[in-house]
């Protein structure tokens, strides 16, 4: 039994997409899938048995010109995509994603498992685990917002306008309260975890070192960091390049 965790990141999710593409050609199989935002997209791709349209997507990706408003960064071009996803991977036995939902002014982390949903409330769960709340001030697109995106600055916006009642009622990015979803690890233990970081510093929490021994953990992060002003560049050049750099991390990994 083998087990990957998707980390959320955004655009940073092409490196991570290229570990995944690796390890389908060296015929690693997955048994138990967890995704946290973009993580959560590309664990579909695996879900769905979609490898080739994975590398696809991610190395032929351009970002959108369509105008964007409200209180959420839209996600609905790809999650169009994964609408159009045909198949099933038979190797999945359980598929979670996590997101938040609001209510009032107080938010709460909501974990799924796909498996045990149709496809409408599977695709759903996917998309609120990758929406990003974002204060419009006026219209704008994908490429207008990546200019001045900043990371800190959308999270401390998002926690004045939850305590003003704003989002009450949405369900959003997983990432707001757990970018890294291994609890559902615990209960279905897996022979080998794979870990796919977007983080070049990341560490393996001490719940999950009580249960696995370290030999049963492979942790796949980027050799450099990301910049966090990074996460919504879903340009081809730049998503290419991240894709590679899994890719050949992985390939002298496995």
């Amino acid at each position: 039994m083998n087990g990957i965790y998707l980390q959320g990141g955004g655009a940073k999710g092409a490196f991570q997409a290229g570990v995944v593409y690796r390890l389908h050609e060296k015929g690693v199989k997955f048994n138990v899938l967890a995704g946290t935002s973009i993580g959560a997209i590309n664990g579909y791709y695996i879900y769905t048995d979609n490898f080739e349209k994975l590398k696809e997507t991610w190395t032929n990706i351009e970002p959108g010109d369509e105008k964007i408003s409200g209180k959420v960064i839209e996600n609905e071009s790809v999650i169009n995509i994964l609408k159009d996803l045909k198949g099933k991977n038979n190797n999945v036995k359980a598929y979670y994603v996590n997101y938040v939902e609001v209510k009032g002014n107080q938010i709460e982390e909501v974990i799924v498992d796909v498996t045990k949903q149709n496809k409408n409330e599977g695709i759903n769960s996917v998309r609120y685990s990758s929406l990003l709340p974002y204060r419009f001030d006026e219209e704008k697109t994908l490429s207008e917002i990546v200019k001045d995106f900043n990371t800190q600055r959308v999270f401390g916006e998002f926690k004045e306008d939850l305590v003003n009642g704003v989002y009450d009622g949405y369900k959003l990015d997983g990432g707001i309260l757990n970018n890294n979803l291994l609890s559902p690890f615990v209960n279905d233990k897996v022979d080998k975890l794979y870990i796919v970081s977007l983080n070049n510093q990341y560490k393996v929490p001490d719940y999950i070192l009580d249960i696995y021994n370290t030999e049963d953990i492979q942790v796949i992060k980027p050799k450099t960091e990301i910049k966090p002003g990074n996460t919504l560049r879903f340009e081809k050049e730049f998503c290419t390049k991240l894709f590679t750099e899994g890719y050949e991390i992985t390939k002298n990994i496995v």
